[in-house]
């Protein structure tokens, strides 16, 4: 078992939810959880513990803003750095650089790029058609160099198998 967390069985959960939901039907429930007050027959067992008095967000003793007793209270800066700046942590101020946006390019981009491969590819094409062709004509020429003459059917075969 893992030390440092709570392990219940089946039983204990059970007991624990009904002693949750005893608690909500006796209105000592609020959406945060348990409430932090006071329950008609004595104090009850809290979330915060026994007889702690911080109000919760929606109990009876938070202060209302607008009522004309609170409005000093709000207004004195209590729990609030009333001094500015000076109260902040002192230190080096740590700057995290978030990664960079992805740059999106624009479609004229891509159409640029596509037919500039488009033209290289047929650049290089070419160049290869042209250097075949450089090729059979000079073994054409070598062949006529030999004594085949041009237009015999030794020629012709010739020419076949060059191409």
């Amino acid at each position: 078992m893992d030390r440092g967390r709570a392990n219940w069985d089946d039983n204990t959960t059970k007991i624990f939810l009904d002693l949750c939901i005893d608690e909500r039907n006796k209105l000592n429930y609020n959406k945060k959880g348990l409430t932090k007050l006071d329950s008609e027959h004595g104090p009850m067992l809290r979330v915060g513990g026994i007889g702690d008095r911080t109000p919760s967000g929606e109990s009876e003793g938070n202060l209302d803003p607008t009522a004309e007793e609170n409005i000093a209270w709000s207004e004195d800066n209590i729990g609030r750095s009333s001094v500015g700046r000076v109260l902040q942590r002192l230190g080096k101020v740590h700057v995290v650089d978030s990664p960079l946006p992805k740059k999106s390019k624009s479609m004229e981009y891509y159409v640029k790029h596509i037919s500039e491969s488009m033209i290289q590819r047929t650049i290089n094409e070419r160049n290869a058609i042209s250097r075949e062709e450089e090729e059979v004509m000079e073994m054409l020429h070598l062949v006529e160099q030999g004594g085949v003459p041009n237009g015999s059917e030794l020629y012709f075969i010739a020419t076949e198998l060059f191409r």
